[in-house]
């Protein structure tokens, strides 16, 4: 399994980083039939969209596979 930081990303690597995750989470079965925002901040990644709960739990765990231990925050709401 790839594992990465974010803080103090080097050129490429954390652009092949960001789009590793966006790829990961656009091809999920589950998390493709929604809009799912993903914002790259130096404390966390935070999910955010109107998603519901399993999708939005599916992206965290696609994100924490990508890049092991990190800090996700799930801005979502599902009506």
């Amino acid at each position: 399994m790839f594992q990465a930081s974010l803080g103090g990303g080097f050129g490429a690597q954390e652009y092949g980083l960001h789009a590793s995750i966006r790829a990961a989470v656009a091809y999920d079965e589950l998390c493709s039939q929604y809009k799912i925002g993903i914002i790259f901040e130096p404390q966390a990644i935070i999910i955010s969209g109107r998603v519901p709960p399993a999708a939005a739990r599916r992206a965290r765990e696609i994100i924490l596979e990508v890049c092991g231990r990190v800090s996700v925050w799930d801005r979502t709401f599902w009506l």
